[in-house]
């Protein structure tokens, strides 16, 4: 029996492509759509025509009840990031006529728990962070330089990788990013400090990493003078915040998620910190936004009279003076 997926996941590759996905984000939902077309196979179902809207439920309930490599479920947001691929397929053939679209009642996506953000550093902890840099080789400055930008503007860390000489304005403070998440671009502010250190890395150490290659274009460099990779940042981030005794986790993305909480808790609008973020709409600010009402309460306990009365060690009734009457 000929097998009619694969030319509709070629198909799908190219109208995501066309749409202007990144790389990446196209290879990704694919790789999804592969592991659910494996399903369907098992099941001899030869065609996406063969699907129901009781099969996808079925499926639905396996992504949600299976057991990762790991022994665990997987967590609710990598669950719906299965089903948003899934919505996407199935809304392109649904286009074309080859499913309806009632399919799509199937796919409904699983509720995620409100939690706040972790993995932040508070900007004492940032700051500590960088000061152990000591700014004195090609290497120094060039770390101390990513990682002013990653904290400053709140970039992704491919977004760093991706960044030429082109796309910093020191002079006029922006950066531009090419290409973001979903193949989005967007302009986004680099504070003073980091323009300097990004000054004092472009004047005196990208030539020494450079040497006698060519030049690539990108900002930064990796010491062999060739364009950086991914992991190469986040090696630097881990290794100078284990420098500067952080024990918790830290990766490039603890400093973007850090920037927005430094931001929020500042009082910065949801939508300035949404457009510097590069995100479509607000649901990911749900949980940095909700850090408010967190640091409201937390100033409530500490400076309301009545519950600082209530907090202190040794607090003792009221004692009302004998010579002013009771009102």
């Amino acid at each position: 029996m000929p097998d009619d997926w694969t030319p509709w996941l070629d198909r799908y590759r190219s109208h995501l492509e066309i749409e202007g996905l990144a790389p990446r984000t196209v290879s990704g939902r694919l790789g999804l759509l592969e592991r659910f077309v494996s399903w369907c196979r098992d099941l001899s179902l030869p065609a996406p025509r063969d699907v129901t809207l009781s099969l996808l439920s079925d499926y639905r309930r396996h992504r949600v009840q299976s057991v990762n490599s790991r022994g665990r479920r997987d967590c609710a947001f990598s669950v719906n990031t299965h089903l948003l691929a899934l919505r996407g397929f199935f809304k392109f053939l649904a286009s074309k006529g080859v499913t309806p679209a009632m399919l799509l009642d199937a796919l409904g996506y699983v509720k995620q728990p409100r939690l706040l953000p972790k993995g932040t550093l508070v900007h004492r902890d940032v700051m500590r962070m960088l000061e152990r840099i000591p700014g004195v080789t090609p290497i120094h400055l060039r770390d101390r330089a990513m990682l002013e930008v990653l904290y400053s503007s709140g970039i992704r860390r491919q977004e760093l990788v991706d960044l030429t000489l082109t796309d910093i304005d020191l002079e006029g403070g922006v950066l531009r990013i090419e290409s973001g998440k979903g193949g989005k671009g967007r302009i986004v502010p680099i504070g003073k400090a980091a323009r300097e250190w990004v000054d004092r890395y472009l004047r005196s150490a990208r030539s020494a990493l450079l040497g006698r290659r060519d030049d690539p274009g990108s900002l930064f460099l990796s010491k062999s003078g060739r364009r950086l990779h991914g992991g190469t940042v986040k090696d630097v981030v881990q290794r100078w915040a284990r420098a500067a005794g952080i024990e918790k986790p830290v990766s490039p993305h603890t400093l973007r998620r850090s920037c927005a909480t430094g931001m929020i808790r500042n009082r910065a609008h949801p939508a300035h910190v949404k457009d510097l973020l590069g995100h479509a709409d607000f649901t990911s600010l749900q949980s940095y936004v909700r850090l408010e009402i967190v640091d409201l309460k937390d100033a409530h306990r500490r400076f309301h009279p009545r519950e600082r009365e209530e907090n202190a060690d040794d607090a003792q009734p009221p004692m009302l003076d004998e010579r002013t009457p009771e009102t």
